[in-house]
């Protein structure tokens, strides 16, 4: 009686210390390469400006970096022509802006469906 008393307690807290389950419905956030959406400076230099924390939630890496990628030639664009306009939307997606956790650094979220978009986007001040 013991050994079943026993074997009991240690599954009990087998189950209490594991981790609770997902909901059926929710969908995974997964985070993304975007070492090719950065650039550097100056030439040679460290790529420090560009897409960081690249995430999406309920949809591919693929689709993440295609939407991002247009985001930050839509941006780089418009500073190009002289206007700091942040675009609202890319490819089917809503952007808005979360608070900067960093200077320099706009956080962007876009949704379309159930699919959702993060990422930062650090500029260079110079």
């Amino acid at each position: 009686m013991r050994a079943v008393l026993r074997t009991l307690g240690v599954a009990l807290l087998a189950a209490a210390l594991l981790p609770p389950a997902a909901s059926a419905g929710a969908a995974a956030t997964q985070r993304c390469r975007s070492a090719d959406l950065r650039y550097p400076f100056e030439p040679g230099g460290p790529k420090t400006f560009g897409v960081f924390k690249l995430r999406v939630t309920g949809g591919s890496c693929a689709t993440a970096h295609r939407v991002a990628k247009q985001w930050m030639n839509d941006f780089e664009g418009d500073l190009l022509r002289g206007h700091v306009r942040l675009p609202r939307k890319v490819d089917g997606f809503s952007f808005r802006s979360l608070p900067p956790d960093a200077a320099q650094t706009y956080r962007e979220r876009g949704r379309r469906g159930a699919t959702t978009i993060d990422f930062d986007y650090v500029v260079p001040n110079g």
